[in-house]
């Protein structure tokens, strides 16, 4: 990913925290993130919809992980079979714990659409 990719990814994340401590509609979530992952993935031409409502329709069992603190699905705007899934959590070991859990392995048993490449990247959040 180029710098001015990252500094996107960063630019995102803090308006994500932002939004975070800012949201009205849901109760306050007792601690804020500290532990951010960024999964970039580039979906195969033509399977931009079918990413997006895989996302619409998934079965949200990681809404209930320890340690769980929020996603967002990003579509890039020049390059709309580009994405970042953004995950924010209390540490890295909830992070951790999820990927290692029998809820990690049920919620990507599907699989996915197909796609041309991935990366996992992840963050400490060390300032505000």
């Amino acid at each position: 990913m180029r710098w001015h990719g990252l500094l996107g990814v960063f630019a995102f994340v803090a308006l994500a925290l932002f939004a975070w401590g800012q949201q009205a509609s849901e109760p306050p979530k007792d601690e804020p993130p500290q532990f951010v992952t960024v999964f970039s993935v580039e979906v195969e031409q033509g399977q931009e919809q079918a990413f997006i409502e895989r996302f619409q329709k998934r079965a949200r069992l990681i809404d209930k992980a320890k340690g769980y603190k929020g996603m967002f699905v990003l579509q890039h705007t020049r390059d709309a079979n580009k994405f970042l899934v953004v995950t924010l959590w209390r540490d890295e070991s909830s992070f951790r714990a999820w990927v290692n859990s029998d809820e990690f392995r049920k919620a990507h048993a599907e699989g996915g659409v197909p796609t041309k490449a991935m990366q996992l990247d992840t963050y400490r959040i060390v300032a505000r």
